[in-house]
């Protein structure tokens, strides 16, 4: 081959590759959301489209975590007992990441008075991308977008072509809860609080939690944690890790595991999986406790009977979980 045959080869391979890279950044460029940068695109752009079917400021409290709080705190019984209107933030193994982007995102349409951060999801994975040491993918995908959110048209696409287990309306009429006629009863040991080996909160999970901290000190509304019942994952080494971090910012924290008795929590009936998450007979039970640590604790107003949640109540006496 002469040297001008590989010279045009040469220009030629350096023009597609300038052409390939302009095709990634503008692709790039229409797919990085506008908020700040998230795990999974998909779960996050879905419960933002239903947030938004909200009338404005009319969220009182906002739960955000992972599949926990979507079995544990029901917005429906709460509002039918307490008054109070709250909503789910959470979708199964959210990350940390994304509870931070879904709480600063509520604030675009609500003035919400009370954040409650459930704790599983602090001690899980909290990196924006699949794996937090894979630097060299994780590089590609900082420079091109497009990697990182491939999957985001799944979020715009007839649902039924990927997820039919929560129809919108349903997700919209339950605030993000999540009903189930599961059970299956947890068969380990009574005493899974007990002390075990230590526990620490991870750095990323650290740098997630400084900054929703943060956001809820510039907005004056207070952080909450919570860990929701849960025999399988949670431990007392959890519990001692959160609440000397509780202490150290002057956090409330509510560990719903040290008040199964107050709460009447039977494993035989009370979780869907045998140990794992509430089961709706459970989430009766976790919700009514925190309702009344809500009430006892924050100035929440008593919206029953206000015109403006109207559709709340047409939404409870049309689902009729809670007769």
């Amino acid at each position: 081959m002469n040297k001008s045959r590989i010279t045009k080869n040469t220009i030629d391979g350096l023009l597609f590759l300038g052409i390939l890279l302009v095709i990634f950044a503008v692709s790039s460029m229409l797919v990085k959301p506008d908020f700040g940068e998230v795990y999974n695109i998909v779960q996050v752009t879905q419960k933002l489209d239903s947030f938004e079917e909200e009338i404005p400021n009319t969220i009182d409290v906002i739960f955000a975590g992972n599949s926990e709080v979507y079995r544990t705190f029901s917005p429906q019984q709460l509002f039918k007992e307490n008054g109070i209107s709250s909503y789910c933030m959470s979708e199964s193994a959210l990350r940390l990441c994304d509870a931070l982007e879904l709480i600063k995102a509520s604030y675009d349409s609500q003035t919400p008075s009370v954040i409650v951060l459930e704790a599983d999801t602090i001690f899980s994975d909290a990196y924006t991308h699949k794996d937090g040491y894979a630097l060299p993918t994780n590089l590609i995908e900082d420079i091109f977008p497009i990697f990182h959110y491939h999957t985001i048209y799944k979020a715009y696409a007839p649902k039924f072509i990927y997820d039919d287990s929560v129809p919108l309306r349903t997700e919209h009429a339950l605030r993000g809860f999540v009903e189930t006629n599961e059970a299956v009863p947890y068969t380990g040991p009574a005493d899974y609080m007990s002390v075990g080996d230590p526990v620490g909160i991870n750095e990323e999970s650290k740098k997630y939690l400084a900054e929703i901290r943060k956001f809820c000190e510039e907005k004056n509304v207070p952080l909450v944690l919570t860990a929701a019942p849960n025999a399988k994952n949670w431990t007392y080494s959890k519990n001692e890790a959160l609440t000397r971090y509780a202490e150290k910012y002057g956090l409330d924290f509510v560990d719903l595991n040290m008040h199964l008795e107050d709460m009447g929590i039977d494993w035989a009936t009370d979780t869907m999986d045998g140990g794992n998450h509430m089961s709706f007979e459970g989430s009766k039970k976790t919700t009514a406790f925190f309702g009344k640590y809500l009430k006892d604790n924050f100035d929440l107003p008593d919206h029953r009977g206000d015109q403006k949640y109207n559709g709340w109540e047409k939404d409870i006496k049309e689902y009729g979980l809670y007769p």
